[in-house]
């Protein structure tokens, strides 16, 4: 007959259970702590990325802002030349030459393109939270809302609405033809020459049909005149809040 010792384990002391309690916790909390960690580079090397980026954005705002600029300062320099022998003038095709040399610039019109890809991405994802820099983000959101309200607004609701007011007036005064192969003989032949139709220059010489045109002229001049102030302001901003970003982020 076999007898069976039965061995009984030692009953562990609830002191060990608090110690496998507290390494268990220690692991998870430091995986936690760990993946924190993760996630904040992860979120600081894509605010630097993001900030990169609005570098080259606001370089290429100050690159066409002061095209604009130079353009339309161009435009408004043949619009005073213009106006004077529009105004003197009670035959015009005896100046016809003159007019059109100065007519065909009034015909151009300067579309500024606001880069705003990387304010976008901020605005759209929810990333203007990984700027932890309050005078950046202040800055940026400083920046798009004068861009947006006071030029890019401007363009489209005074520039572009008396640059058409004009264009429509011009449409009855002035023959296309002038305009086109002006156009065309500049970029086949890099040489911008003004070539008459033949007589009569004009489609309408009526004198009020000609005053109401100067009047227009000169309110599409004024009018890119303060939006030239303001897009020079807009670059003055895209270049300071440049040397903010690059100050701030130890950037070149």
């Amino acid at each position: 007959m076999e007898v069976h010792a039965h061995s009984h384990s030692e009953r562990k002391k609830w002191t060990h259970y608090l110690w496998e309690f507290l390494m268990l916790f220690l692991a998870v909390f430091c995986g936690f702590l760990a993946e924190n960690q993760r996630e904040h580079m992860v979120e600081h090397q894509r605010e630097k990325v993001l900030m990169k980026s609005m570098l080259k954005d606001l370089q290429a705002d100050t690159t066409i802002f002061s095209e604009t600029m130079r353009g339309i300062s161009l435009i408004n320099a043949h619009i005073d030349s213009l106006i004077p022998l529009l105004s003197n003038n009670n035959d015009l095709n005896k100046k016809a030459t003159e007019i059109y040399q100065q007519e065909v610039w009034a015909n151009l019109y300067y579309k500024l393109i606001y880069t705003d890809r990387t304010i976008e991405q901020l605005k759209n994802s929810g990333n203007f939270r990984l700027i932890r820099n309050n005078l950046v983000s202040d800055a940026i959101i400083q920046y798009d809302g004068y861009v947006r309200n006071f030029v890019l607004s401007m363009q489209d609701e005074a520039i572009l609405y008396y640059y058409r007011k004009a264009d429509d007036i011009r449409t009855g005064i002035f023959k296309s033809d002038v305009f086109g192969n002006w156009m065309k003989t500049g970029f086949e032949k890099k040489i911008f020459i003004v070539q008459l139709p033949p007589a009569p220059y004009f489609l309408s010489t009526d004198r009020k049909q000609v005053e109401t045109y100067i009047n227009l002229l000169g309110k599409y001049a004024v009018a890119n005149y303060w939006f030239l102030q303001n897009v020079q302001s807009a670059v003055k901003m895209a270049v300071s809040l440049d040397s903010l970003i690059k100050k701030e982020y130890h950037l070149k």
